[in-house]
């Protein structure tokens, strides 16, 4: 008798607004100790940008708040395990009662978007771009860009202090682009 040869595929959880992130974490580890399964969550963003007080922000925003994203080729323990966490209510399902698997394609959309904003963000400034510092002790100094951590929403900025090179960590708000 052949063993039926089981695949990942992607299916679609919803949760309460604001507790993605938490919920995603909580069925991964629940997955990793009842099950010794790996469980892979997607919960897609994008970054908005506004100006809040006369400084740029860009926000991280999720595209689809309520819902998160799973792989795995064991929707039923999943499944089981979403009904015993508070703030998830369940798989989507058909009108039959069968789990939805999402298409790949519509998953590989979702991922080019996530990087495609990480990008944006990334591309915003750049190394040994002359900036102006907006916010801080050093607001209205000038610096160079010295390097960005988009994940951490820090860069490392030269300023002249005393006429002296110094190297300062802010976050992405603190600074803009110098408009000449």
């Amino acid at each position: 008798m052949l063993a039926e040869l089981k695949t990942k595929n992607w299916y679609t959880i919803k949760v309460q607004n604001n507790r993605e992130k938490s919920i995603s974490e909580k069925l991964k580890s629940d997955m990793r100790r009842d099950y010794g399964l790996e469980v892979h969550f997607l919960i897609p963003t994008k970054g908005i940008a506004s100006i809040k007080s006369g400084k740029k922000v860009i926000k991280e925003q999720i595209i689809y708040p309520g819902y998160i994203f799973c792989q795995t080729e064991e929707i039923d323990k999943v499944a089981h395990l979403v009904k015993s966490i508070p703030g998830a209510s369940n798989v989507l399902r058909d009108d039959k009662g069968k789990a939805i698997v999402l298409k790949q394609s519509e998953i590989d959309k979702m991922i080019v978007d996530k990087e495609v904003t990480k990008a944006m963000i990334e591309s915003a400034f750049i190394e040994d771009e002359v900036i102006e510092i907006i916010n801080g002790p050093f607001a209205k100094f000038r610096g160079t860009v010295q390097s960005i951590d988009v994940e951490k929403n820090k860069v490392k900025v030269e300023v002249l202090i005393f006429g002296r090179p110094s190297s300062v960590e802010l976050t992405l708000d603190d600074i803009n682009k110098i408009s000449e």
